[in-house]
């Protein structure tokens, strides 16, 4: 997937997500809860899936929304680990247009200082925004 097709996938209009989004504990993890294999619903038919980390002691969220079986195409990271120039909350993403090593675990990074001091839901209903997503499920905040 290039950089063109990621733009043109995160523009396309009415992309819906029907499940909720339930953060849950997770063997080997810790106090860390997840979600993961959550269908981001679209037009053209590409299985789009997002997963989510929450760590309560940082705090920080992450979603990582990955096409099947290409990789990730997108992750946000709020409050993480600092990523060079682009500090503790960033969005990971393709970075030239003929770019199209996502399976490179998305290597580029720029700063989403908008994001910082939000809880995981205020997080999640900007990219639902940004991305053209409409989330019919509900969203149960962690703790």
């Amino acid at each position: 997937m290039t950089k063109q097709e990621f733009e043109i996938l995160r523009n396309l209009p009415n992309k819906t997500i029907e499940s909720d989004i339930i953060w849950q504990e997770e063997k080997g993890m810790g106090p860390n809860l997840i979600f993961k294999g959550i269908e981001v619903i679209n037009s053209i038919g590409i299985l789009i899936l997002v997963n989510g980390t929450y760590k309560p002691r940082l705090p920080s969220v992450t979603f990582n929304f990955v096409v099947n079986p290409i990789g990730p195409i997108c992750r946000i990271d709020v409050n993480g680990s600092p990523h060079k120039d682009a500090g503790r909350t960033h969005k990971h993403e393709l970075q030239k247009p003929d770019d199209s090593q996502p399976q490179n675990n998305l290597p580029y990074a720029i700063a989403r200082l908008d994001l910082n001091d939000k809880t995981p839901y205020q997080v999640w209903r900007i990219l639902c925004k940004q991305a053209n997503i409409i989330h019919k499920g509900k969203f149960v905040e962690p703790r």
